[in-house]
């Protein structure tokens, strides 16, 4: 049995299969393909990650907040071909048309060169704010001011005070009070924007002076009145705001302080419990002092 074995013819085996590696060429630029892919597809995921991010800001910065009744006053009058003359020793700029007649600001000789302000859109049609609407620690237009919002805010009679940039831009001037002391807030939206927001104490020989806005400007700065003389006003060089012209010649407002914008959520950040103005009352008479 063993010699049978023996005999049998040996199988032979099978040839291995020897693995080719594919070039290397092959290999980088299959590589080089799905990098260029990974990289288009993300930057195109970017892209449209950014966009989606700028329309929300969009939609958040151009909502509507609802401050009330800070829209301007619009006059649809004309002003007369002699809008600034002389007349005598005065000067006469128009202020706009009142109860069917031109109304004028009347100053001395060469106090308001022509050459050195604008021309007139009308008294008040910027309407300044006299009787604030404020929220405190929270409300409705406080809830939906968005985060990013530029705001100024300030420490007024020890208590945080915040005004929104985008209130200021729409009357220029707020005749304020807080804590019993009064406040006059100016922005010149010609200035830049670090620097537009000024605070000035309003008080003379004990008398609160409210202002309002002239319709021109003087130098580029609003050129401001008050209700009671109709002197006008102007921001001067030192940061004081100073009467050019009238009753009031001369004499100057003490300057509180200069305040550059930050956002609503930093400023909310720091300071939960703040007084916040949100509009004006236009219920009331406006003042005559």
């Amino acid at each position: 049995m063993a010699q049978a074995d023996a005999a049998l013819p040996a199988i032979p085996s099978s040839p291995r299969r020897r693995l080719v590696a594919p070039p290397l060429g092959l290999i980088l630029g299959v590589l080089l393909i799905l990098v260029s892919f990974i990289l288009a597809q993300g930057r195109n995921l970017w892209n449209e990650f950014s966009q989606l991010r700028s329309d929300m800001a969009t939609v958040r910065t151009t909502a509507v907040i609802g401050f009330p009744n800070i829209h301007p006053n619009p006059s649809y009058a004309r002003k007369p071909r002699d809008w600034y003359h002389d007349e005598g020793e005065f000067t006469l700029l128009w202020s706009g048309w009142d109860g069917g007649v031109h109304r004028w600001f009347r100053v001395a000789r060469g106090d308001v060169p022509r050459d050195r302000i604008s021309m007139p859109m009308g008294r008040d049609v910027i309407q300044a704010i006299d009787y604030p609407l404020v929220e405190s620690e929270g409300g409705k237009i406080w809830g939906r001011i968005p985060t990013e919002a530029p705001v100024i805010g300030c420490e007024l009679g020890g208590i945080k005070t915040v005004y929104p940039v985008q209130v200021l831009n729409k009357v220029i001037v707020i005749n304020d009070s807080v804590a019993d002391h009064h406040y006059l807030v100016i922005l010149n939206p010609l200035r830049p924007l670090e620097s537009q927001a000024h605070v000035h104490d309003p008080v003379v020989n004990g008398q609160r002076l409210t202002m309002g806005t002239s319709g021109y400007f003087h130098d580029r700065k609003p050129l401001l009145y008050d209700r009671g003389t109709e002197s006008l006003w102007v921001e001067d060089e030192d940061g004081t705001l100073a009467s050019i012209a009238g009753t009031y010649k001369g004499t100057k407002l003490r300057s509180i302080g200069r305040f550059s914008p930050t956002s609503w959520g930093d400023w909310l950040g720091h300071n939960p419990k703040s007084r916040l103005l949100i509009g004006a009352d236009r219920s009331r008479v406006i003042p005559a002092t």
